[in-house]
């Protein structure tokens, strides 16, 4: 019998053959689907639709989305409910203006900004690790803050929503599936660290195509479904760039702060100001830039050359009014390392390299301040997109 998360998939890609006539498009490009849950090969399904759209047109496409759903194998009924956005905006204010009892009070977003988040139940702080494009090393720098952490004492989960590129299992050396127990995803262990990563749900060479609504579920999901109590600190390595990925963390969860990853060139600190800019507009306070590929050591007889440039990182920091965390040199050890599934800190405990990673984590939690332990309860996810 198909699992959920199976059904789930498959009943994703069966919408995309649904095409709404107004639009021309299927229901999926055209961002109509807001949500899609699956319990016991239940489907439930909301559909955004404009207000106004004719009765008998409306009532066409819900037949045929049910219809489309109830043929997907291990699909037990589809229930469909269409709402206009304006609906579904007011029952998401609805319920973010009634958290459970004991809660942490979640922060009001500023007018026209993102919708109000919520704590991770579970989770004493979360910090985002993102770059404003790939190539810069930003996951190697999420696997060894996340290990430096851990090696100062705290308890760590490492949290991949790099959908487009997950390199975490890669980086710490672990395959396998994540089992679910009581309706949670139990993440994966390695290193000391919890772990959850698309890279563990997907096929070896499987490319990660999707759509923004399904990039939204799919982070929602990972967020609240998966248990994470018990952790000082959530290290999450964000896809580059600004887009899908990053607004749906900030209207998903409270983030205590966001690291920066660039190297020294030009080219790199342009995006970088972008994704700087793009926190402080999701109100998320930027805890400064990592200076990565800061200075290439050769392997051979140990000089040092700028090859990326030098002081760069230093000076655009000043610019945009944040400060540089460390500075990690380009050293064979941290690519072996990455390669082999022993990140530097975790393989190097005493070298320099794992050193400057120790120093950033001591300033991220000066930043950050002191871990408030939340309480440990479970707590139902919001969206279900996880493909199986």
């Amino acid at each position: 019998m198909k699992d959920d998360f199976s059904i789930k998939g498959d009943v994703i890609a069966a919408l995309e053959d649904v095409v709404d006539p107004a639009k021309d498009k299927n229901v999926i490009d055209a961002h109509m689907v807001e949500s899609v849950e699956v319990s016991a090969g239940i489907v439930d399904l909301v559909i955004t639709i404009e207000k106004g759209r004719d009765r008998e047109e409306r009532f066409a496409l819900e037949d045929a989305i049910a219809d489309a759903v109830e043929a997907v194998d291990g699909v037990r009924e589809a229930k469909v409910k269409m709402m206009t956005p304006q609906a579904i905006e007011k029952q998401q204010s609805g319920e973010s203006a009634a958290p459970s009892p004991g809660a942490p009070k979640p922060a009001a977003a500023a007018p026209g900004s993102v919708p109000a988040s919520a704590p991770i139940e579970g989770v004493g702080k979360v910090i985002a690790v993102a770059s404003g494009k790939g190539g810069v090393g930003k996951s190697t720098v999420a696997v060894n803050l996340a290990l430096a952490l851990k090696a100062q004492g705290h308890r760590v989960g490492l949290l991949d929503i790099d959908i487009y590129g997950p390199s975490i299992p890669t980086l710490l050396g672990i395959t396998g599936r994540p089992q679910v127990q009581d309706r949670r995803i139990v993440p994966l262990q390695a290193q000391g660290l919890s772990l959850m990563s698309l890279g563990f749900l997907l096929e070896d060479d499987m490319p990660g195509i999707w759509r923004g609504p399904i990039v939204t579920g799919i982070i929602r999901q990972f967020l609240r479904d998966v248990d994470w109590s018990g952790l000082d600190y959530l290290i999450v390595d964000m896809p580059p760039g600004t887009g899908d990925a990053q607004l749906a963390l900030a209207q998903t969860v409270l983030v205590d702060g966001a690291v920066v990853v660039s190297t020294p060139s030009d080219l790199a600190l342009i995006d970088a100001a972008r994704g700087l800019e793009m926190f402080n507009t999701l109100n998320i306070d930027v805890i400064g830039i990592v200076e990565n590929m800061s200075v290439f050591v050769c392997p051979h007889c140990g000089n040092s050359s700028h090859i990326f440039g030098k002081d760069t990182v230093d000076s655009e920091a000043k610019r945009l009014g944040t400060e540089v965390l460390g500075h990690i040199p380009l050293e064979m050890s941290v690519r072996q390392g990455g390669d082999e599934g022993r990140p530097v800190v975790a393989a190097d405990p005493d070298g320099d390299v794992t050193k400057a990673f120790l120093d950033i984590a001591e300033v991220v939690k000066q930043k950050v301040g002191s871990v408030d332990q939340a309480p440990e309860e479970n707590k139902k996810g919001l969206f279900s997109f996880l493909k199986g």
